[in-house]
């Protein structure tokens, strides 16, 4: 029997602040099983050392260094995306080099990760992350806020002439809030109801945490698998 064909498609994975990509590989284990013969799924890495995010610790000791995407203190948030846009181009420009053929097609942020994923697929549609593929989905799990990445967006908007009303991402996206969610619930209604548009919302009997119930995960994987790529 020959070895499984690879998927020649991709997304990518931005995990939780104060993790790392290989945590994030075993939170969507059940995730990444599901998707296997569709998808392969790239992991990147943040760019900053910090201190492990919320329910890091203790089941994840000993799996440090843990990063994050941004940093809570900075004078310059331009200065900060522009690190955050090469760690994740460099990751992908890895994948592509070594997936000739490959496409990445989608995104799958967690937490801080679905903040910087929003971030991403924003510079995408303004056309600031040329090197980025034409994405066509997104799947943001318990997504944060970020006051900072708004004004940002702003700050892009007003610099292009556009309208405050165009920090809105427009790609297909499903949102994933875990009913008991007391880290960033909140914050995912916000994120959710100011920066997409036409977006589809799935809530889940959990907490601050990746789906891993066998509902759950085909829940996300049937809205992947029906958008077109």
């Amino acid at each position: 029997m020959g070895l499984a064909k690879r998927p020649s498609k991709a997304i990518l994975c931005l995990h939780g602040g104060g993790a790392s990509a290989d945590i994030f590989r075993f939170q969507t284990s059940s995730l990444r099983a599901a998707l296997a013969q569709y998808y392969d799924l790239l992991y990147a890495c943040a760019p900053h050392v910090a201190t492990p995010g919320p329910d890091v610790l203790p089941f994840f000791a000993g799996m440090d260094p843990f990063y994050s995407w941004f940093r809570e203190v900075h004078d310059d948030p331009a200065a900060e995306v522009a690190t955050f846009n090469q760690s994740v181009r460099r990751s992908v420009d890895a994948y592509l080099a070594a997936n000739p053929g490959s496409t990445i097609a989608g995104v799958l942020g967690f937490s801080q990760g679905a903040v910087a994923s929003t971030l991403l697929l924003w510079q995408r549609q303004v056309a600031l992350v040329t090197w980025l593929p034409d994405l066509r989905f997104a799947v943001l799990l318990c997504p944060g806020y970020s006051d900072v990445a708004t004004r940002y967006m702003l700050d892009v908007c007003a610099a292009q002439g556009r309208g405050p009303e165009e920090v809105v991402v427009a790609l297909p996206t499903l949102h994933v809030h875990g009913r008991q969610d007391t880290v960033n619930l909140p914050q995912s209604r916000r994120m959710y109801a100011t920066h997409y548009k036409g977006a589809q919302l799935l809530e889940f009997d959990g907490e601050h945490e990746v789906p891993k119930r066998v509902g759950d995960v085909k829940k996300i994987v049937d809205y992947v698998l029906q958008i077109p790529v």
